[in-house]
């Protein structure tokens, strides 16, 4: 997958992780996303963990997490914006601009300037199939 093009059994994986993602499961997304993360050595290293740090991010917001929760979600958009807006098949320009609604919102919730509620959460069309 080193050139940004994931192969069969990885790509299966990715597409696992973002199902989960759109399901709002985002700890397990995280997982699914993390063992495919521990096998790149590749270009994409750096995009899935930004990823699952945005899975993380969600999960803590789930928790009750909103400072954890912001930093997350900076910290994945930050290494994913060093990639073109669509890699691996994700449109990465959708998912950050929403993302950053996101927390946006969190942060406004954090620091008491908006009563603490549900957001928006993103979802992300799949990648399609080799």
């Amino acid at each position: 997958m080193a050139d940004g093009n994931s192969e069969g059994g990885d790509l299966d994986r990715i597409r696992d992780g973002l199902r989960l993602f759109n399901e709002r499961y985002f700890f397990e997304a995280h997982e699914a996303l993390e063992e495919v993360w521990h096998k790149e050595h590749g270009e994409p290293r750096l995009f899935l963990q930004g990823l699952i740090q945005i899975c993380a991010g969600f999960h803590h917001f789930q928790n009750g997490n909103a400072r954890g929760a912001a930093d997350l979600l900076q910290r994945g958009s930050d290494k994913m914006r060093k990639y073109p807006e669509r890699y691996l098949g994700i449109d990465a320009a959708s998912l950050l601009a929403h993302v950053d609604g996101c927390r946006e919102h969190i942060e406004r919730m954090r620091d008491g300037l908006e009563p603490e509620g549900p957001i928006d959460f993103p979802a992300v069309a799949l990648p399609e199939s080799p």
